[in-house]
């Protein structure tokens, strides 16, 4: 199995080489314009690139962290793993690093982290979690009510609508090549199902769900053991 490593780069030297690397592996997964891809990527502190041998670029995964009143929010921006590379838990690492990076820097109070995900990324993330919860457009308790401004911020930011139903509009399409990469029994997951009961239309709108989760103990301790676990296959 080919080892991969995950180099850490400051979006603000991010070059135009390394930009349109980037977006070349990622549009030939999820159809996207260059300049939206690059509006994204300004709005982030870090992106980390994961490579094989000779510097291949076989995914990323994107970072910024900011201040959430007396806490922290960690937003995990675009995700994007070849095929052939997933299900190393090169994602999970990857926030596991930018977790402790922010904690270090900032070693009291909460962190959350909030994310605007396609099915591949809700299913990838999540079932390594102990808990999280969908992202609510009308919340009734005092921390979905925090978070909502962040969402919110994130997609103006982005140009992005949320609906009546809490999806945000990105309007990143799944390629038919993609699709047809993942059969009946991934679709058949308990968050795949879970994810397409709130967002059916999935494969066609263009949209993301969002969703949040604490990085408490139990979801720290999931998410090591997840990584544990995959790197080890």
């Amino acid at each position: 199995m080919a080892k991969v490593r995950i180099r850490a780069v400051a979006c603000r030297d991010l070059d135009d080489e390394l930009l349109g690397r980037l977006h070349a592996m990622a549009n030939a997964l999820m159809a996207e314009d260059i300049e939206h891809f690059r509006l994204h990527a300004a709005s982030n502190d870090v992106v980390h690139v994961f490579e094989a041998a000779g510097g291949e670029v076989v995914g990323f995964q994107f970072w910024k962290s900011a201040p959430l009143g007396r806490s922290r929010v960690i937003v995990g921006g675009k995700l994007r793993v070849l095929p052939q590379f997933r299900g190393r838990g090169l994602h999970l690492e990857s926030g596991l690093r930018f977790y402790l990076r922010t904690r270090l820097r900032h070693p009291l109070g909460r962190i959350y982290r909030v994310s605007m995900a396609s099915m591949f990324g809700f299913v990838s993330i999540t079932e390594a979690l102990a808990e999280y919860r969908f992202y609510d457009p009308a919340p009734t308790d005092a921390e979905g009510r925090l978070l909502d401004g962040v969402f919110r911020e994130m997609a103006g930011y982005n140009g992005f609508r949320i609906d009546e139903d809490g999806l945000f509009e990105v309007d990143i399409h799944m390629t038919p090549q993609t699709l047809q990469a993942f059969g009946d029994v991934y679709f058949a997951r308990p968050a795949a199902v879970a994810y397409a009961t709130r967002n059916p239309e999935f494969r066609t709108n263009g949209s993301y769900l969002g969703f949040w989760f604490r990085f408490t103990p139990r979801n720290v301790a999931a998410l090591s053991r997840a990584v544990v676990r995959k790197r080890r296959r």
